[in-house]
Formats: structure tokens, sequence, C-alpha cells
């Protein structure tokens, strides 16, 4: 029995290692700046310091952002709030969550003036279509959903031209037959952040310990 117990208690260490390791990556792998771009844009969470920044363009969108990064929103209500988009975020499901991307050094700049981005999306998978990158200018306190001037699934990246930088978030159309499960972004099935599932596995985690401890006592009893 005591073998058990150890065994017991082992594996639920484990599961919680397992846990902490998906919270990790959930919060690191979502995108990162690479190819040319590297070196001349950062991608930041959307913490405090950067919901500040749009709730001072906006605080309605400020809240959206973050209930949406939480999981308890969707592109709905992004579609429900933005009139001027919804016909553009129509079929489409979240792949990532908000991000905030921001120049370095005045970043890449083609001859209009625009930015040029290239990220990696790891959440990026063959089955997904009309793939776009979801913008919030916080400059011009507007949406808008960009259509990317390249999106290679294989090697999960895709380049986009913006007028000024701010939160984004990228969208795309999702075969529910080649649905991907991802723990680095949002599931592109149902539009809800993956990391929500974090809190769930931890109650399972201190269940497991409190049933072990629970079973020695009995045993000693």
């Amino acid at each position: 029995m005591k073998k058990k117990l150890i065994s017991l208690a082992m594996l639920v260490t484990v599961f919680a290692m397992q846990v902490v390791g998906v919270s990790a990556a959930s919060k690191t792998a979502t995108m990162a700046v690479v190819g040319n771009s590297k070196g001349y844009y950062e991608v930041d969470a959307m913490d405090q310091e950067e919901l500040d920044t749009v709730a001072a363009a906006d605080k309605t969108t400020a809240d959206l952002i973050k209930d949406i990064n939480a999981g308890t929103k969707t592109l709905d209500d992004i579609a429900k709030a933005e009139s001027s988009i919804a016909s553009d975020l129509a079929g489409e499901s979240l792949v990532t969550a908000f991000m905030d991307v921001t120049p370095i050094n005045g970043g890449v700049q083609l001859a209009d003036g625009r930015y040029q981005v290239t990220l990696s999306v790891p959440a990026l998978a063959k089955g997904m279509t009309d793939v776009k990158v979801l913008h919030f200018s916080t400059k011009r306190n507007v949406w808008e959903v960009i259509t990317p001037s390249n999106v290679d699934l294989n090697n999960k990246e895709l380049t986009f031209e913006v007028q000024d930088l701010s939160p984004i978030a990228i969208i795309a159309k999702v075969d529910a037959s080649q649905a991907v499960t991802n723990t680095t972004g949002t599931s592109p099935k149902t539009g809800v952040d993956s990391t929500n599932t974090v809190p769930f596995a931890g109650a399972a985690v201190v269940l497991l310990g409190a049933a072990a401890v629970v079973a020695f006592r009995k045993k000693n009893a």
C-alpha cells in the first residue's frame, strides 16, 4: 500500500510539472518575430501596461481584448461591437490570443511608410484558409482586418503590412475535420484560449494530492 501511495505521489508531481510546462509554453510561443523582421520588432503579451495603452484610445476595446484573451468572449463579440468589420470576421476563428507588436529602431518600413512584419505563428496548421491579421490601431482608434502578403502554413509563418502597430491576433477559417489541438495559442475550432484548461488541470492535481493524503491517513489509522 505504501508503495502505491508513493507511486501516486510521483504521478501527481509529474502531472503538475506537465501542467506548468503547458502554461509556460502558452505564454511564450503564441507568436515570434522571424526572418528579416527579427531585431526590428518585438511581440509582447497583453499585460496591464499594454491594455492601458489601448484603454487610452478606447476603454471598451481594451476590456474586449482582455476578455477575449481570458476566453470569456469571442470574435462574435468584436463583430457585434464593430459592424464595419463584421463581414470580414464571418466564418473566421481565433488562431492566437491578442499580442502587442512594436517596432524597434523604426522597424522595417516600405516605400509608402507601412511596416512589414514577418511572424512565426506555431498555431498555424494545414486545413486553415483565409488567414488574416486582426488589428486594433491605437493611433487611429479603428479595427481592421489585414490580408497577409504571404502565408506559409508548412513553416507556420506569415508576413503582413500595416500602417501602424498595436495589438494583433491571427484569425482564419478552419476546416473542422482538421481542427488542431495546440497548447500554444487559442483553439481554432472554438476561439477559446487553450490556456483556460490549465486551472482545471491544476484543480485535478490538488484533488489527486488530497486523495493520496486521505488514503495514507486511513492506512495508518
